[in-house]
């Protein structure tokens, strides 16, 4: 047997969680860009991990965890990631035979299409169809055109990744909503809800994530001269901050783009000044990638401009954790 959701949707964009999220709900007749569905999943957050037993041993990470769960439990209802097993497929399918699209976390090291021969777990993409004979289900990806087909044999091995960075658990929603709530009252409770996490830190498959993450992570900078893999930790952060579907500033110029729309949305926002601070806050950003990017390709460690990526690192620490404050203090 094969089905397809009739008239799914895929609008390719910038990054996997929001790409997704603008699709389910277009199906379901909001049509929402892909920066409104960022901003109200609340996708901003930092990780900073230090582990030998993963790769790169220094990793940082730059999206908020649970943002498609997040964005559906506040526009629509209570919302959390459900846990399978290998039997995660048939569920799926069930779901897909009642035109229900199911959004699944994967790691792209098992989707051929990418022809990675890293992991990459936590990837979201969306599921509109099987095909019982060719044992294949239909997903859209992110940028990619179309539905792209995955073998079920691959489908379940991403879903149950266990990459230590962030090991799956055949994590998945059905998507069914029944009245998503009306923008004006969903950006205010978006704007404080990220901003209240980035403050407070809260947990995800990662780890912690959290603005003060950031300061720990400036702290440790000059001592990357002393870890073996220095070179691809600066590379990493430098690929996450400009590269991999963040939008070339750590998913703050995404942010950016959510707050310009949600000021045309709501005027009042406008006397805030919000998106000019979340785009020089990404400016700043994309500054101390490229420093990453000079220290990748050096020969030894570059202790110079180690503490001057120290340095840039704690001055964006104090803009974000000043721009919470604000939102959180101006915002009702």
């Amino acid at each position: 047997m094969k089905k397809i959701i009739e008239n799914w949707v895929h609008i390719p964009g910038v990054h996997c969680g929001s790409v997704t999220l603008r699709d389910v709900v277009t199906f379901y007749g909001y049509h929402w860009s892909e920066p409104l569905c960022f901003g109200i999943g609340g996708g901003l957050g930092f990780y900073y991990t230090k582990r030998d037993d993963i790769s790169p041993t220094r990793m940082i990470f730059m999206r908020g965890p649970g943002m498609e769960p997040s964005f559906l439990s506040l526009a629509d209802k209570p919302t959390e990631w459900k846990h399978g097993n290998k039997d995660t497929v048939q569920i799926i399918k069930h779901s897909i035979d009642k035109n229900i699209p199911v959004i699944i976390q994967t790691d792209i090291y098992y989707l051929h299409y990418y022809e990675s021969s890293t992991h990459f777990p936590g990837h979201i993409v969306s599921v509109w169809g099987y095909d019982d004979d060719e044992e294949k289900m239909f997903v859209a990806d992110n940028h990619f055109e179309g539905l792209k087909e995955v073998d079920f044999v691959a489908f379940l091995e991403g879903m149950g990744s266990s990459e230590k960075s962030n090991p799956l658990d055949f994590n998945y929603i059905e998507v069914e909503p029944d009245k998503l709530m009306e923008l004006t009252e969903l950006i205010p409770l978006a704007i404080r809800e990220n901003a209240r996490k980035m403050l407070e830190g809260v947990t995800g498959g990662r780890g912690e994530s959290g603005v003060s993450l950031i300061k720990s992570w400036a702290e440790d900078l000059p001592y990357w001269s002393e870890v073996p893999d220095w070179k691809w930790s600066a590379r990493f952060g430098y690929q996450v901050i400009r590269k991999r579907g963040v939008g070339g500033a750590g998913f703050r110029w995404i942010y950016r783009d959510f707050l310009r729309e949600a000021e045309g949305i709501m005027p009042s926002l406008k006397t805030l000044n919000l998106s000019n601070e979340m785009d020089s806050i990404g400016e700043k950003w994309s500054g101390i990638a490229e420093l990453l990017k000079d220290i990748s390709i050096k020969d030894s460690p570059d202790k110079d401009l180690l503490n001057k990526s120290s340095e840039r690192a704690l001055e964006i620490w104090g803009m974000e954790r000043e721009f919470y404050k604000k939102a959180l203090r101006e915002i009702d």
